[in-house]
């Protein structure tokens, strides 16, 4: 019977500095794919952030624009106002003071232009987590303050807007609005000779109407006021944020 003998075969074990080695180039590779990913991340998350400001900018630009025409029109709209206060101490009767109350009102009491802030990139920021990409110094702060700027105009808007419907519904107390569908009154456009009417000519209810004029003047510069304060704040940002993120 044969006996066959295995040969010996012995193990070298491996010394501890290889095994230091291997888990150091592991730690070392997985340590730089974590460098990796987060550059990427932080290159993306530039990116996106410049992407916003981009797009605020945009959307400022054009409120300034807006800005601007809103301040402009109800300036036209206060003098006409003003000049429609002017009857309150004319004869009532005289044939072309009418006509004038009748002018002035049309134009200007029943008419007003607010204000809407393009707020699109802002609602992002706000509602989808855009905010979270805002790392520079001091820029969401900013941003923050002129979404409180606007705040404050709407509230000078709803003020003014109740001002004009007021003095609206004081004119229909005052102004016999079906004229303008009697042609012996109105025609082409323009009024005719035959003294025009009032539903009322009691000195109380006139007074009455000439003060809610004199409010809705008084909020109507109000509003002005207030967006031309806050105008220069929306120029400055726009150069801000253009110059912190160097874009032309």
């Amino acid at each position: 019977m044969e006996v066959h003998h295995h040969p010996d075969i012995h193990h070298k074990s491996k010394a501890w500095k290889e095994y230091f080695l291997e888990g150091l180039m592991i730690f070392v590779a997985v340590m730089l794919g974590f460098f990796a990913e987060s550059l990427r991340e932080s290159i993306g998350d530039k990116e996106k952030e410049k992407e916003y400001i981009s797009s605020f900018i945009k959307n400022l630009q054009e409120d300034t624009l807006f800005l601007n025409m809103t301040v402009r029109y109800n300036t036209h709209k206060m003098n006409g106002l003003d000049s429609l206060l002017a009857l309150a101490t004319k004869n009532i009767d005289d044939a072309q003071i009418r006509k004038s109350l009748y002018t002035y009102s049309s134009r200007y009491v029943s008419h007003y232009s607010i204000f809407i802030s393009n707020d699109a990139t802002m609602m992002q920021l706000k509602n989808a987590g855009g905010l979270r990409f805002i790392r520079k110094d001091h820029v969401a702060d900013s941003i923050a303050k002129y979404d409180f700027n606007i705040s404050d105009i709407y509230a000078a808007e709803k003020l003014y807007a109740k001002a004009q419907d007021d003095a609206l519904t004081m004119q229909q107390e005052i102004l016999v609005e079906t004229i303008y569908r009697d042609t012996t009154y109105f025609n082409n456009h323009e009024f005719t000779s035959k003294k025009l009417p009032l539903v009322t000519t009691d000195p109380e209810k006139l007074k009455i109407f000439f003060n809610k004029i004199a409010y809705e003047e008084g909020w109507t510069e109000n509003y002005i006021n207030n967006i031309n304060a806050r105008i220069p704040y929306a120029i400055s940002l726009i150069a801000f944020l253009k110059k912190v993120y160097d874009i032309e």
